[in-house]
């Protein structure tokens, strides 16, 4: 067992002390380690200022670079993962093409944000150089999604991205020699426990040591991501004393997609989940695309989005219309359980016993279909309003079959069952969901805030009803008008 953390920084290996490895990746790199062109701006992960590109160390390789925001990061939770900040990107005497096109284009102006652009733009020219593909406009768009920029303007920054010469772009795996940092990386023992006089975290190596870990250490937090504890922790609303993190475990990255289901495992990223989905669950994965930046879906998990309980989770409303399910572990015994009864009623109240561990989510495949929408004041990169998912099938003009949840309602995303029972088989019409609309205000509590009144959430889940029925009317009139005839 391990008492200390490993990393690459720039190609060079970094054995971190335990009192550095709870310091977030943004500190360390700019109080201990000097690399002061890793910005901290909002500590939140919001403007990309901190960002840096990682790349994990699972399965005895090393994965993609990814963007991720170093402000809300801790350190721990980058144990044998290879670290590159914008000095890494390029340098002096030879700078990367993307730090090229910044010059050319002007796209630098009080310098604060322009680090984290280089990063996210870099990730940008080595994932297109990897795949053989080139830049567009909505690629540039998608990769800077979580950098902003207040001064520049977005225009030359865009034009930047565009104007990146690909051809002289080296892929980072060749420019650092990924495969001898793999050597190195694997002759590391995974398991991992590191202790200071205020905290404690614990890595385990596989699912058995966690298990028995979190059997004898009930009170622990388990993190993943750290997307949100890690601005909490860093606002002081909370202090994380002792942790557990499934990071160092190779099956917890796992996807399996089957003829009858998709297994997502515990440490797969919101990333990996949008591109998993696109095909079986199309209207999920586009609503992940707009859930965050790339820093926080390269982080973010979509177990840890679901442990976290909020009313207001953009996945919680679709897994519970698809009637996804959740494997328990704990030391003793293992179990399934729908996510429409892990989620009880009451404010982050959920059926998780003290000693268990969430593996993975099932998501059984179907051919019915699926509406999600999503009110925010932005439509990118935004806490929701109010949320709507629901599956349905219909027979001719009949609706056969139902389910509908809210979030952003009430102390949890709601399951309207009440709805459910009065909709199926009923004939799909404008006036029958008008009818249905009404029975909204008899199963939802929403409060006010600054995103909007109780009111407000009121006509918004009754006008997302209405919305529903007259998109499907829409795409499915000619069958409809033919059976009812």
């Amino acid at each position: 067992m391990r008492k200390n953390i490993v990393i690459y920084l720039n190609g060079s290996r970094e054995e971190i002390s335990a009192e550095n490895s709870f310091m977030t990746t943004a500190e360390f790199l700019r109080y201990k380690k000097g690399l002061t062109g890793t910005k901290v701006v909002c500590s939140e992960g919001d403007c990309g200022a901190c960002t840096i590109l990682v790349s994990r160390f699972v399965n005895g390789k090393l994965g993609p670079y990814k963007s991720l925001n170093s402000c809300i990061s801790f350190l721990y939770l980058l144990d044998r993962c290879h670290l590159i900040t914008v000095e890494g990107v390029g340098e002096i005497s030879h700078m990367h093409p993307v730090q090229e096109s910044m010059l050319k284009c002007h796209g630098a102006q009080c310098g604060y944000c322009t680090p984290g652009i280089v990063c996210a733009l870099a990730q940008m020219g080595n994932d297109l150089k990897n795949s053989g593909k080139i830049q567009t406009e909505k690629k540039v768009k998608n990769y800077l999604s979580g950098n902003l920029c207040r001064c520049t303007g977005y225009e030359p920054i865009i034009q930047a991205g565009m104007d990146i010469e690909l051809d002289k772009v080296e892929t980072f795996e060749s420019i650092y020699d990924d495969k001898e940092i793999e050597k190195n990386l694997a002759l590391l023992d995974a398991e991992v426990s590191i202790s200071t006089d205020k905290k404690s975290v614990y890595l385990p190596k596989d699912f058995s040591n966690a298990l028995e870990f979190k059997e004898n250490n009930k009170d622990l937090i388990i993190t993943s991501g750290a997307t949100d504890l890690g601005v909490v922790e860093n606002k002081g609303k909370i202090n994380i004393q002792k942790s557990m993190t499934l990071n160092n475990i190779d099956s917890a990255y796992k996807v399996d997609d089957t003829k009858d289901f998709i297994s997502i495992g515990a440490k797969v990223s919101l990333t990996e989940v949008e591109n998993a989905c696109e095909r079986d669950f199309l209207e999920f994965s586009k609503k992940l695309h707009i859930f965050a930046s790339p820093q926080i879906k390269n982080t973010a998990t979509l177990v840890g989005n679901i442990i976290n309980a909020s009313p207001i989770s953009d996945t919680v409303p679709f897994l519970r219309v698809a009637q996804a399910k959740l494997k328990l572990s704990s030391k003793s015994s293992s179990r399934e359980v729908d996510i429409n009864d892990f989620i009880k009623e009451g404010y982050k109240q959920l059926d998780l016993k003290q000693d268990e561990v969430v593996e993975s989510v099932i998501i059984p495949k179907t051919q019915q279909k699926f509406k999600l929408y999503k009110v925010s004041i932005r439509k990118d990169l935004d806490i929701s309003t109010v949320t709507f998912a629901c599956r349905y099938k219909l027979n001719g003009d009949v609706l056969e079959d139902f389910s509908l949840a809210f979030g952003g309602v009430g102390a949890y995303v709601l399951r309207a069952t009440d709805i459910e029972t009065k909709a199926k088989g009923m004939k799909f019409t404008q006036e029958n969901f008008k009818k249905l609309s009404l029975e909204v205000r008899n199963i939802i509590t929403p409060m006010s805030d600054h995103r909007g009144s109780a009111e407000y959430r009121y006509q918004l889940c009754e006008n997302l009803l209405l919305k529903f029925c007259d998109e499907v009317l829409s795409e499915t009139r000619g069958s409809i008008v033919e059976a009812s005839i």
